[in-house]
């Protein structure tokens, strides 16, 4: 998703609040209509007075979650900022007070990731930022020489016009210009301004914003701003990989064993195409004449990696992953429609990305219903949905927090009928075990586990933050010896159900601190762009440092818990379920070795294991004669230290090779260090 902050990044953007009067008449006024995956879901209200003081207010609700913030701003004549509070709650709920105010050339900021000075020459960006924010930077931008400023804390933005729109707006019709701001994230920022800068519109496949007499052209404007943004992705992708045209032999290289889980060490891999061709003893491996070699001494080759939870909201998403090594993803949540043009996309090679396995998600109507138009309230719609999910060719459904249980049998039995596999949360009002006795074939999110025991009270709220809160308040004292937790686990195992735990979320949400790093970025967070790696601070719920440490200590639980459903022999895969692609994916791995699992079994979950579960496993998920050569080479070993798979050197896809460290610098990450 775009975004110039932390806050639009994790998924902020509005509901309704009250905004206070302004001194003077209103001179830029605009009342703004806020979607998520094209339901209306919240609002922003920007109001201006005579005197330059701009307040924006912004707000709306996401699961429960969601900002309630307002903003004001004085700029001066280059747009620069002169002062600038932001007040009022911040996605997780927590409270916000960000400040920054000029004196001299010297302009001061305090907020809830850092606080520091620099100078007034400079556009402070706010960490809690809104929209109506992101406007107020492109409109400096068009004012500064270049169109190119520095940002305070760190970075620099640039503009470009990109395209323009006519739509019929309340007064008639106006022009609306395509302005793409870059320097603010992995890509550039698209915003749709008029003639003096005013926002219309910001519009992206999770999260978009209208003024709301233009709701009307949303359609138009994102087939415009979609056009646009696919042509400059394939442009760039064309720069970015090499196609294959004879053999390649990774020779005297350490390998990891899917099949064996175990690594293997002087292999020599043959590749031919887009095909692995041979897989032998280094000595014993002819290797074809003319064959580009690659020496393998040093390093580790491994099957390209599947990331089992994502959300693919953007072009630049693909590119990453296979920066990382990860040639396959498992889509849990997305428009169709978008979904399937970036798959086709991906899978033509005219854009960087993996393979796109799929799932649809369906969940109950209501004020806490998920990000998505598939929403169902009775048996009919119930029918209707999985029938439009099969005949769209979706393998798998994904059924979400706030559908009624009484529906539950019917999606279930829908969902068996067309053979479609059944994953999913557990709904508000039911537990774990029910779920997977009524027929999920799976279940995302490790919370659920805790959750399981912890009482109908709980249960009956699963569909708001109480499925992360009630976890870190309670799961502490969970007691994993106990009869009830024993018979859990041999339920899980007799059924087969798969385990998607996305640990890594789990720590953010648990664990995550204000001011601090999000743990799951901190071990990249120094090669990320400025603006993102601010926006990583303050990603928890626990709003006390007391409450912190109880939620601490239950997140050690659920790892303990791991390892328990891991001996007993109950699938897991690993996945992300982060707003950074697959850059996560490592640390998930890493936390199933902290868990106490073996590096070579936390490995299987992102290969062979997960290619099982989307019934790939005849051409992915192993290095061996007759399949796919997606391969990730890296330096180093990670039989001893998992971290080595951030040292990508080569990764292969449908016989093209990528340089994971040109891709990174591509979406302006920093090499990785090896």
């Amino acid at each position: 998703m775009p975004g110039l902050s932390g806050a639009l990044r994790r998924g902020l953007i509005a509901g309704i609040g009250l905004l206070s009067v302004l001194a003077g008449p209103a001179v830029a006024d605009g009342d703004y209509t806020v979607f998520i995956a094209g339901q209306e879901r919240g609002a922003m209200m920007v109001r201006s007075d005579r005197t330059g003081l701009r307040e924006s207010v912004f707000n709306f609700v996401d699961r429960g979650r969601g900002p309630e913030m307002t903003t004001r701003m004085n700029v001066d004549a280059d747009g620069l900022p002169i002062f600038l509070t932001v007040e009022g709650l911040s996605y997780y709920r927590t409270p916000v007070a960000e400040t920054a105010s000029r004196t001299g050339d010297t302009i001061n900021w305090k907020s809830d990731a850092d606080g520091g000075s620099g100078p007034a020459t400079a556009f402070y960006l706010a960490n809690q930022a809104d929209p109506e924010t992101g406007a107020a930077l492109a409109r400096a931008l068009r004012r500064a020489p270049g169109g190119e400023l520095a940002l305070l804390p760190g970075g620099t933005a640039r503009i470009e016009a990109a395209g323009e729109q006519t739509i019929q707006g309340a007064d008639g019709p106006l022009e609306a210009t395509l302005y793409l701001v870059s320097g603010l994230g992995y890509d550039a920022r698209p915003l749709w301004l008029d003639y003096q800068g005013e926002l219309l519109a910001e519009i992206s496949g999770w999260l978009s914003v209208a003024r709301k007499d233009l709701v009307g052209s949303l359609d138009a404007l994102a087939t415009a701003q979609n056009e646009i943004l696919r042509a400059r992705a394939v442009a760039q992708a064309a720069t970015l990989g090499r196609k294959l045209t004879g053999a390649i032999a990774f020779k005297d290289v350490r390998l990891y064993d899917a099949k064996a889980r175990a690594f293997r060490t002087g292999m020599t891999v043959i590749v031919r195409g887009g095909a692995i061709e041979a897989v032998g003893r280094a000595g014993s491996t002819r290797i074809p004449a003319g064959a580009e070699v690659i020496d393998g001494k040093g390093r580790t080759l491994v099957p390209g990696l599947f990331d089992m939870h994502v959300h693919l909201s953007s072009d630049f998403a693909g590119l990453i992953d296979i920066a990382t090594g990860v040639t396959s993803v498992r889509d849990l949540a997305n428009d169709p429609d978008e979904l399937a043009a970036r798959k086709a996309a991906f899978d033509a090679g005219d854009l960087i990305g993996p393979r796109v396995f799929m799932a649809g998600i369906i969940d109950g109507k209501g004020p806490l219903a998920g990000p998505t138009k598939a929403l169902v309230d009775t048996p009919e719609d119930a029918r209707r949905v999985v029938a439009d999910w099969a005949d769209r060719g979706y393998p798998q459904v994904k059924l979400y927090s706030s559908i009624k249980p009484e529906l539950m049998p019917v999606l279930i039995a829908a969902a068996k009928a067309r053979g479609l596999r059944v994953s999913g949360h557990v709904p508000a009002g039911m537990t774990m075990e029910e779920v997977v006795v009524a027929g999920y074939d799976e279940v995302q999110h490790a919370n659920f586990w805790v959750l399981n025991f912890l009482g109908p009270e709980v249960a009956a709220r699963t569909n708001s933050p109480v499925r992360f809160t009630a976890v870190g308040e309670q799961g502490a004292a969970l007691d994993l010896d106990s009869p009830a937790v024993i018979a859990f686990v041999a339920l899980l195992r007799e059924r087969g159900t798969t385990l998607d735990p996305t640990m890594a979320a789990m720590e953010d949400a648990l664990t995550g601190r204000r001011g601090a790093s999000a743990p799951s970025m901190a071990s990249v967070a120094d090669r990320l762009p400025p603006v993102v790696r601010r926006g990583l601070a303050g990603s928890g719920f626990a709003t006390t440092e007391d409450e912190r440490s109880r939620f601490v200590a239950s997140y050690a639980r659920m790892g303990q818990f791991l390892k328990r459903l891991h001996d007993a022999g109950v699938p897991i895969v690993a996945g992300t379920d982060g707003g950074a692609a697959s850059l996560t994916l490592v640390h998930e791995l890493e936390l199933y070795v902290a868990a106490g699992l073996s590096p070579a079994d936390a490995l299987y979950t992102a290969t062979l294991g997960a290619a099982k579960v989307v019934g790939a496993e005849g051409r992915f998920g192993s290095i061996e004669p007759g399949k796919a050569a997606d391969l990730l080479l890296v330096e180093g070993d990670p039989s001893r230290d998992l971290g080595d798979l951030r040292k990508g050197v080569m990764v292969l896809k449908d016989g093209v090779v990528f340089e994971p460290d040109a891709l990174y610098r591509a979406v302006g990450i920093a090499p990785s260090k090896r």
